[in-house]
């Protein structure tokens, strides 16, 4: 089984780590923890390595929807589209809390690119691919079927949808990721129960072994600590996103790997009265998204290719933006009210250079002479659990000789970890949860907003209350957001949160809704300082480093 690597025992989630793995996967985005989670799930002893927090990179920086491949059956990629169907409608039995239907108006006018009448057949053949889509989905959870809505209806609706050369709308139903990031540890706490290790802040500086050899694992650097150490696999999968090159290092050449970078940037907005989500597409032709989220409006993406190292290329520029309100501008009465902008949400995401699919990648390097590698390019939100499925299925069919013998596992309708049990909504399972730890004193709100967020999970931050009555503060009090102190504590002792960002941006809510006020910024860093042991200095320069990384993302605001 190997010996125990000490480092990391303050934050793995899951069993402590060893030297020893079947596989290891680098990168903690959506398609590395769910290639974690099928690896896991079939038995393999493995790992999850990720250099900054789990969803710190693209994988937060979403358009909160998971598609139903409509977009694609435009572009006449069907096996994408009946993918993304079925895709949804897994993750809906996965996560029914987090993943909830949600209603879009795709705006039709004389000069759209695919011509009404054409993109109401494809409506129709779609809605033949997702027949029974959301049979056995919770009750409030059921989509409804694809509708017309005349030109007359539409403006009622959207008054400031300039009425030139508009035909109407076709609307239809997606889903809504809610909460990505709390999605996204949903599935780290389901790789941990299911047998898999997971750490954060950990970097792969290089990979054992070499051509001809084969790669035999990882080196691997806690980047708190600055220790090493080396980590041996019989298979090493590289999905670490826009940053599969880097992991690739010296070997990228010799492994035949180029990557291209693509840029997605976002506005999250205040709420400008959306009841369901728009789609439009500008006169300069990017096609944008308008969607209601959270009491705010989130509208993108400008998709551009970017070169450069992909933490640099991933902030928004005064261009991004700009194309993004021309294109709004051009199908709007009157300009968008740039006041609105709360701020910018950008990420980058990898495909193999001269790729042309939006859909995955996966490429065995053993005809390299670097058996033991895999390397992913491309996936999505939405196709996520089908990438760790198949990327595993490669992986046993290449290495079967040198792996042990595995079990079977359909995740297909499978509950995450901390999902509820079988309800007939969400809104009983939700009721159900407002009755757990009543000596707990939080509110109603509270409650469902915990419930919402946690699933089960719930219950331990309750027990902190129950523990410390005072952490049922809210922590930004004059704001919409209700979370409160308790999730600070909880995402330090529970959820591998080591830092100001991992708290705001990826445990809690308040970080994802827009700039957090200095105050509340300073009410968590009290919090967690005890708990990472901070001192005064320490706790004031992580304040004053969040401060200001918060601030790069809406400079670009202050040039529009």
């Amino acid at each position: 089984m190997g010996e125990y690597i000490s480092m990391f025992d303050d934050r793995v989630r899951g069993p402590r780590v060893r030297n020893n793995y079947d596989v290891i996967v680098i990168g903690g985005g959506i398609s590395g923890v769910q290639i974690a989670r099928h690896s896991a799930g079939r038995g393999l002893r493995t790992l999850l390595i990720e250099r900054d927090d789990f969803g710190a990179g693209t994988s937060s920086a979403t358009s909160k929807i998971i598609h139903n491949g409509l977009n694609n059956m435009a572009h006449q990629e069907f096996r994408v589209a009946a993918e993304s169907l079925k895709e949804g409608r897994y993750l809906g039995f996965a996560a029914p809390h987090l993943v909830r239907p949600h209603s879009r108006l795709i705006v039709g006018r004389h000069w759209s690119k695919a011509r009404t009448a054409f993109f109401g057949a494809g409506m129709a053949a779609h809605g033949l691919l997702g027949r029974g889509r959301t049979e056995g989905l919770p009750a409030d959870n059921q989509a409804g079927a694809p509708r017309w809505v005349s030109k007359k209806d539409l403006l009622r609706e959207l008054s400031w949808l300039d009425p030139t050369n508009l035909v109407g709308a076709w609307r239809h139903d997606d889903n809504l990721n809610i909460h990505p990031e709390r999605l996204l540890l949903a599935l780290v706490t389901t790789v941990a129960e299911s047998g898999g290790s997971a750490i954060n802040h950990a970097e792969v500086t290089t990979l054992l072994g070499g051509p001809g050899e084969g790669i035999t694992g990882v080196r691997v650097r806690d980047r708190l600590s600055g220790e090493s150490a080396d980590i041996k696999a019989t298979v090493t999968i590289n999905a670490a996103g826009p940053w599969v090159d880097e992991v690739l290092g010296a070997w990228s050449v010799p492994a035949r790997m180029e990557i291209t970078q693509h840029k997605g940037v976002h506005l999250l907005c205040g709420d400008i009265g959306l009841k369901e989500g728009v789609a439009v597409r500008g006169e300069n032709g990017l096609r944008i998204l308008l969607t209601p989220w959270q009491n705010r409006t989130l509208i993108g993406p400008n998709e551009v290719e970017v070169s450069g190292n992909a933490d640099d290329a991933s902030r928004a520029t005064v261009a991004d933006v700009k194309e993004i309100l021309s294109a709004l501008d051009s199908v709007s009465r009157r300009p968008f009210d740039r006041r609105l902008i709360k701020t910018t949400i950008s990420g980058v995401h990898p495909r193999a250079k001269g790729s042309k699919t939006e859909r995955f990648e996966i490429h065995n390097h053993a005809s390299e002479g670097f058996r033991g590698l895999f390397t992913l390019t491309g996936g999505s939100w939405t196709l996520g659990r089908l990438v760790g499925e198949q990327v595993i299925d490669r992986v046993l069919a290449d290495e079967s000789d040198r792996l042990p013998p595995v079990r079977s596992f359909d995740s297909r309708y499978v509950n995450l970890a901390t999902s509820f049990g079988d309800y007939e909504s969400v809104a009983e399972s939700f009721e159900a949860a407002l009755v757990r730890r009543p000596e707990a004193e939080l509110g109603r709100e509270e409650r469902i907003h915990l419930a919402a967020l946690y699933g089960t999970d719930h219950l331990r931050v309750l027990e902190l209350i129950s523990e410390n009555p005072g952490l049922a503060e809210r922590l930004a009090p004059d704001s919409d957001c209700l979370d409160v102190a308790a999730q600070a504590v909880f995402a330090v002792s529970d959820e591998a949160a080591r830092g100001l960002e991992d708290v705001l941006d990826r445990r809690l809510a308040v970080g994802t809704l827009g700039p957090v006020p200095a105050q509340t910024v300073g009410k968590v860093a009290d919090l967690i300082a005890p708990l990472l042991g901070w001192d005064e200095v320490r706790r004031a320069t992580e304040v004053a480093e969040y401060l200001a990384n918060q601030k790069l993302d809406t400079a670009v605001l202050e040039e529009l």
